[in-house]
């Protein structure tokens, strides 16, 4: 059976990684595949590797019944990616990008944004933490500061924006966000440089604010969040773990804002980031900005906005499981890694 699984692993791959190949980056992402990016391993070379393989194996044993579906998709040669690219290794047509209404994810968490990519709203007692801000100005004004007043929020309460990478479609909205409703801004180190450095005239910098720091603390009015330094999909990617309220009681969610571990020491960061800060703070969760790629699924987020779940939260899969999950992005990165290195 389980090399029925890791046959199906390594074919969905060769597909995949062949279109990114073809279409490169998108949004500021990177080509990966054959003479495209360094980071991952060609399929060939995924495949080929007994190390790599063992690995895989590792993981699907931690999957168990339960995770064979995230075992899958993290154990590839670039790990979970878009369902776009996806879609077009399959031969299906492209889905439309298209906005979506604010999500209430959680009593105390709001995605706003578009099918394919989007922010997170945090309101406190005292002010409101946003994490991201989408591709443009028009974004910021529109999607972010208007999704806000949709949800009876005011955007003149906004405290902090937290970038978790520097790539336009995480940071577009930031300098009209930063002008208009002056937050403190943080983002990490490297990427604060590299936003600067590309700033155009229709894509104006922020102002460089605050360096993130691994472990620092941000608390506005009753919430405090903790930023964890990620490096990997760029230089300074960081990540946010977030207490989310579900029927009065409070539970951790990690929020990523990318999941390569391209070298050793990003992978020593990742083991680091999740033993010392999501496992000790029993998160339960992975969100990330582009649907589909972690655990929030757009069917379940579009169904979010027609009801908020009466019972169990369905993104909640508890600390152990969780655990397990988080497990599994490890050895699927020692396995790229392993292919890679041979």
């Amino acid at each position: 059976m389980l090399k029925k699984i890791l046959a199906g692993v390594i074919v969905f791959t060769f597909a995949v990684v062949a279109v990114e190949a073809q279409q490169g980056g998108r949004q500021g992402g990177a080509p990966a595949g054959r003479g495209g990016n360094p980071q991952f391993p060609t399929p060939e070379k995924y495949a080929a590797s007994a190390q790599a393989q063992q690995h895989v194996a590792n993981a699907m044993t931690i999957a168990g019944s339960e995770l064979q579906a995230e075992a899958r998709a993290f154990c590839t040669p670039t790990g979970p990616r878009r369902v776009a690219l996806a879609r077009q290794a399959q031969g299906l047509p492209p889905l439309e990008d298209r906005p979506l209404e604010p999500i209430k994810m959680f009593e105390n968490l709001y995605y706003i944004g578009f099918s394919d990519v989007g922010m997170w709203a945090v309101p406190t007692s005292d002010g409101i933490i946003l994490f991201d801000a989408l591709n443009s100005g028009a974004e910021g004004r529109d999607m972010i500061a208007g999704g806000l007043k949709k949800l009876g929020l005011d955007p003149d309460q906004i405290k902090y924006l937290i970038v978790g990478h520097g790539h336009n479609d995480h940071t577009g909205g930031g300098a009209y966000l930063q002008t208009t409703y002056k937050p403190r801004v943080i983002m990490g180190g490297p990427d604060w440089d590299s936003h600067i450095k590309g700033a155009r005239a229709d894509r104006p910098a922020m102002a460089r604010d605050v360096v993130a720091t691994d472990g620092q603390k941000v608390t506005v009015g009753d919430t405090t969040v903790t930023i964890i330094l990620t490096p990997g999909h760029t230089p300074g990617t960081i990540g946010l773990l977030v207490p989310v309220k579900h029927q009065g009681r409070t539970h951790t969610v990690m929020i990523l804002s990318g999941t390569q571990m391209p070298t050793r020491q990003s992978l020593a960061t990742f083991e680091h980031v999740f033993n010392d800060f999501a496992k000790k703070q029993n998160a339960e969760a992975a969100l990330g900005a582009h649907p589909d790629i972690l655990m929030n699924k757009l069917t379940a987020m579009e169904q979010m906005t027609k009801a908020y779940p009466a019972g169990a939260h369905p993104l909640l899969m508890g600390p152990q499981k969780f655990a397990r999950y988080l497990d599994i992005m490890i050895e699927c990165g020692r396995a790229r890694l392993a292919a890679l290195e041979s």
